[in-house]
């Protein structure tokens, strides 16, 4: 199995930051089970507490599973404790809740007699939202480390994890959600299930304190030439997800960049073929202002188109640009661009 993870952590590492060792791929993982959700429309699904962007299979681990829905309105409309066996599909089916559902009008019969006197209705424009009503997450479309498709407004990190932690502590963290791992000096790194595919998150450390997340996920789309795509969306579907993810949190990138080397244009209808010979890279990036930390949102080519998103701590990666601090072969006192073309 470690040969197996191996080849994925190549294409996320190679892309990043050119990592030299090799990585991971989940196949052959046993044992296994399937559960399979459906539902006519868009849910938000986490499996003990693990988003599920795609949800219509997922392998998991035999046995007990927590299985949680949430709708576009940000409404729990399914809560179950699900079972899953070894090489067998578990299908579960997540219809909208009805209006004469008999629960619903029983709850609601004791919440009245539950109240002393009646409650007066609110005046309020039914189209306005209220000043004390919280604004709805946005609709999570891919897993890069979000809580209820939240990421922190200071930037300061991902998954749970907040920079300066120790590697102990992001061990603590990590080591759950993920199927293996690898713990080196400098930085460990975690194969991630998701459904039938995995990303892959390299956390690194300055001082054996996190200063940068990783996220990778290497494009599972065979057929670009069948995706429908919007204005300025590009053929890898887990790049776009991720650039529409944090634009939903944090607005439009303070910088976006389209490079093309080598004689291609982003105008020539040749982006595939410019990042499969290196020729190309795409990258948006976001800064807080108040403490520098910053999130970027990159597309490049190793054997395969791969997305990433990379969080960093403003402060700590400056000092890691002063020491010349190296991890694989990417050297901090270079620019991202200038390490990628680079190597």
């Amino acid at each position: 199995m470690n040969n197996d993870i191996r080849n994925a952590m190549k294409l996320l590492s190679s892309f990043l930051l050119v990592i030299t060792f090799s990585v991971i791929s989940l196949k052959g993982q046993s044992p296994q089970g399937t559960l399979k959700i459906f539902s006519d429309n868009p849910l938000v699904v986490y499996v003990d507490e693990t988003h599920y962007p795609q949800y219509g299979e997922i392998l998991l681990a035999p046995g007990t599973h927590w299985v949680k829905a949430i709708n576009a309105d940000g409404a729990r409309v399914y809560s179950q404790i699900v079972t899953v066996k070894n090489g067998e599909v578990t299908s579960v089916l997540i219809e909208a809740p009805q209006a004469g559902n008999p629960s619903t009008q029983t709850a609601a019969a004791q919440t009245a007699a539950a109240q002393p006197e009646p409650v007066q209705e609110s005046k309020q424009d039914p189209a306005k939202p209220s000043e004390t009503e919280a604004p709805a997450a946005p609709v999570q479309t891919i897993d890069i480390g979000q809580t209820g498709g939240i990421l922190p407004a200071d930037m300061s990190g991902a998954f749970g994890l907040t920079f300066g932690m120790s590697t102990g502590d992001v061990d603590e963290i990590m080591s759950p959600k993920s199927a293996q791992a690898q713990r080196n000096t400098g930085y460990n790194v975690y194969a991630i299930p998701k459904g039938s595919s995995f990303c892959i998150v390299e956390c690194r450390f300055i001082d054996k304190k996190l200063f940068q997340i990783i996220v990778g996920y290497v494009s599972t789309s065979t057929d670009k030439s069948k995706l429908k795509l919007n204005k300025g969306e590009v053929p890898v579907p887990e790049f776009n997800q991720m650039l529409n993810d944090v634009t939903a949190v944090y607005g439009p990138a303070g910088t976006a960049e389209r490079i093309f080397l080598g004689g291609y244009t982003d105008d020539d209808g040749r982006l595939l073929e410019a990042l499969k010979k290196k020729k190309a890279l795409l990258l948006h990036k976001w800064t807080d202002p108040a403490t520098g930390n910053y999130i970027m949102v990159g597309l490049g080519y190793t054997t395969a188109p791969l997305a990433a998103t990379i969080y960093t701590s403003g402060p700590m990666s400056a000092d890691a640009a002063a020491r010349k601090l190296r991890i694989h072969a990417y050297d901090y006192h270079k620019s991202f661009k200038d390490n990628y073309f680079s190597n």
